[in-house]
């Protein structure tokens, strides 16, 4: 009874894991579209610590993980794929939180007339993140969902890749922008897009996981 209830607690956190990467993710959505909205620096100020936070509790609850899982000795057939997914799984929120920060930083204004094609990239964003976080929920209870959500993940990414280049393409075809703001511009879309590159990179982690599970 005790190990179950030290697994419970185990499984709790990995849960609450996910639920912060996700919340994560909502906050900087948020961000962005308060920010086209009003383009109110303290405002974007504010939701940039919103997010830091998030960002910082992601890494506490993955250490507190790392530290449950050799401590009580739970999991010990799993605690190495545990502990490389967490890692995997961090670069979401990390790559989140350096996006929202650049764009804070270097006094990015984001253009009304790349709106729709930037909102479509956070789409499939949001839902690449969804689907890993669902997979990687269901990856040691069953490994057949698991590895269908991860599908999922990798047609998304390649959505998110069309959206990128052809964002970058109409960025450097404009003439209304100066090249410096080119490629501010350019940089911060790459770093939108490597939200989904961060997600998929996890992904792959979970299918190896699953893989070697049904072996």
């Amino acid at each position: 009874m005790i190990f179950v209830n030290k697994q419970k607690k185990v499984e709790g956190q990995l849960d609450l894991y996910r639920q912060t990467v996700s919340e994560c993710y909502q906050g900087f959505l948020d961000a962005i579209m308060r920010y086209y909205q009003c383009g109110d620096r303290e405002q974007l100020t504010d939701d940039y610590h919103k997010v830091h936070k998030l960002e910082s509790r992601a890494d506490d609850i993955r250490r507190e993980i790392g530290v449950m899982l050799y401590s009580k000795s739970i999991f010990p057939e799993s605690r190495g794929d545990i502990l490389n997914l967490l890692e995997m799984m961090d670069k979401v929120p990390n790559q989140t939180e350096s996006t929202l920060g650049m764009i804070l930083t270097h006094h990015i204004k984001l253009p009304e007339e790349l709106r729709t094609m930037i909102v479509e990239l956070l789409r499939l964003g949001d839902l690449c993140i969804e689907a890993l976080l669902e997979s990687a929920g269901k990856l040691f209870s069953d490994f057949t969902s698991a590895t269908v959500a991860i599908g999922k993940i990798d047609q998304l990414e390649s959505d998110a890749d069309v959206v990128e280049m052809n964002l970058i393409e109409k960025i450097f075809g404009s003439a209304i922008y100066s090249d410096m703001q080119k490629i501010l511009l350019r940089d911060v879309v790459v770093n939108m897009a490597g939200i989904t590159d961060k997600a998929e990179n996890a992904g792959d982690r979970i299918r190896v996981i699953a893989a070697k599970r049904m072996i």
